[in-house]
């Protein structure tokens, strides 16, 4: 039977980014002829079984890479399934007793969505624990000083060996997209960066279960508290990782059968503005809750679906289960509200003259019809709005309408904006091409070549989506689309249009 992941009390407070359950993956390794990279992301513990060989050597729980016979060392590439900062590491060598590293190390590297090759060849990576001598059959534990967000290890370890598992604690920092755009999403969940803040009792499983992605799998991986001789209920209280309104709510107490909760209660509080002595006080049992959900029966082994009893804005949520028993996952669904940043972004547009704002959304997309349009709708209610508003002006443009839009974009490869396009516009475009700097000069010949045969057939330039697309990816696009109908790329240009314009504007809310 497998033993559930352990925590230390000293990172207890954080989320582990790192394991499969979370998304982690094993991109990379040196060596591993004896075990394999991926089981250093396993959330169960690493486990040791005397007789047990493979055709190479003895089986191990973990990565072992095999004796070294040339200077260096072997190491490990592995992408956070949680990016994030890093505030504490274990590399736990279990069962590795005569055959640990020596020294271990670890580097970060903020890459999201970068490939085998590029992560590899990357000379950008951040040391986070240097060389330090480790214990055999031992759990290491690190404290990582650097809070800059990282998507991406490296495991260096000296000068081979084995280690079974590497557990990454921090703080996750999703995506400011993820609140950006239109529509509802879990405001608690792991991914989104929702943690625990307190809880009653996590005698048989932790409460951060309940913020994991999917179902769980058994009944060990949800949150279950010992049973109570005493009356009330038990608790956890969620601190979700920006304000919102929750509009709905998912308790699921799948595999939970003979030990459900009877009832669950839901209290909630806007905490924005407190200061942290009276965060603490309300953590530990203070004024303020308010109702959310009121007392509701529950039921074994079932995914309940509740809403919730009035609308207000919340920064925590206190889920009471009466008497104690256990909840599989807990969703809470509903939309975020604007940060500080947010909120002075929109206010700095809505505050700029006519002509001002006009420029500035000109540049984002070079239609003067949607740039009318987007004027003439300040104030924009929230950030999400205002991401609504542009897609939905953007496609009631007419075709004449987009084909100027597409005018103002300078050509794939052509390292100045077309005359049309603003200055601004211009230095957005430079960075979204930045995969063709460096490309080799046949490429860009037949870029470029294409590129004037694609003008001549359809009338207009080839638009495509070009961050994070390197020349040989856009050459291979623009032949994929060449063929197509002139109606076929009106539309599949309007598509490209539009994520280039989501991401100027992500772009000017982040600066």
């Amino acid at each position: 039977m497998s033993t559930p992941m352990f925590v230390p009390e000293h990172f207890a407070h954080l989320t582990e980014m790192a394991n499969e359950g979370v998304g982690g993956f094993a991109i990379h390794a040196t060596d591993e002829f004896f075990a394999e990279k991926e089981n250093l992301l396993k959330r169960p513990e690493a486990v040791f079984l005397a007789d047990e060989y493979t055709d190479k050597g003895k089986w191990m729980d973990g990565w072992e890479s095999q004796r070294r016979r040339v200077a260096g060392f072997d190491w490990c590439i592995l992408r956070l399934g949680l990016p994030g900062e890093i505030h504490g590491v274990v590399m736990d060598t279990a069962h590795f007793k005569g055959n640990p590293p020596q020294d271990c190390a670890l580097d970060g590297l903020e890459a999201p969505g970068a490939t085998r090759e590029q992560l590899m060849a990357a000379t950008n990576w951040t040391e986070l624990i240097p060389r330090t001598r480790v214990q055999g059959d031992h759990k290491n534990l690190f404290d990582v000083a650097n809070r800059a967000r990282f998507t991406h290890v490296r495991l260096r370890i000296y000068p081979d060996g084995g280690v079974a598992r590497l557990r990454v604690f921090g703080v996750v920092v999703p995506e400011p997209r993820v609140f950006w755009r239109p529509g509802g999403l879990d405001l608690v969940a792991v991914e989104n960066g929702g943690t625990v803040a307190k809880v009653s009792d996590r005698f048989f499983g932790p409460p951060s279960n309940l913020l994991l992605p999917g179902r769980g799998v058994n009944m060990g991986d949800g949150w279950e508290t010992a049973r109570r001789r005493t009356p009330g209920s038990d608790w956890a209280v969620l601190k979700l990782p920006r304000a919102g309104v929750i509009e709905r709510v998912e308790l699921d107490t799948h595999f939970f059968k003979g030990n459900a909760p009877q009832a669950v209660l839901m209290e909630a509080v806007d905490a924005r503005g407190w200061s942290p002595v009276a965060v603490d006080a309300l953590l530990n049992g203070g004024p303020g809750w308010k109702t959310l959900l009121g007392k509701t029966a529950t039921e074994q082994h079932k995914r309940h679906h509740f809403y919730p009893d009035r609308v207000m804005p919340v920064t925590h949520v206190r889920v009471h289960i009466f008497p104690h028993g256990g909840v599989n996952r807990l969703r809470l669904f509903g939309h975020a509200l604007d940060g500080e940043l947010e909120q002075r972004k929109l206010a700095a547009l809505h505050a700029l003259p006519v002509p001002e704002a006009r420029t500035l959304l000109l540049s984002f997309l070079g239609s003067p019809v949607w740039a009318d349009r987007m004027v003439a709708a300040r104030p924009m209610a929230s950030v999400p709005a205002w991401f609504g508003l542009a897609e939905k002006a953007m496609w009631e443009l007419s075709t004449t309408e987009w084909l100027a839009a597409y005018a103002a974009h300078p050509r794939i490869g052509e390292k100045k904006a077309a005359p049309t396009a603003t200055q601004q516009s211009a230095t957005w475009s430079a960075g979204e091409q930045s995969g063709t700097a460096g490309a080799q000069d046949a490429v860009m010949a037949e870029l470029a070549n294409l590129n004037e045969a694609y003008f001549k057939k359809h009338g207009f330039i080839f638009i495509c989506f070009a961050s994070g697309r390197t020349a040989e990816e856009m050459l291979d696009l623009l032949k994929a689309r060449f063929e197509n109908t002139t109606e076929a790329e009106i539309e599949n240009a309007a598509a490209e249009q539009l994520k280039i314009t989501r991401l100027r504007m992500e772009k000017w809310l982040r600066a």
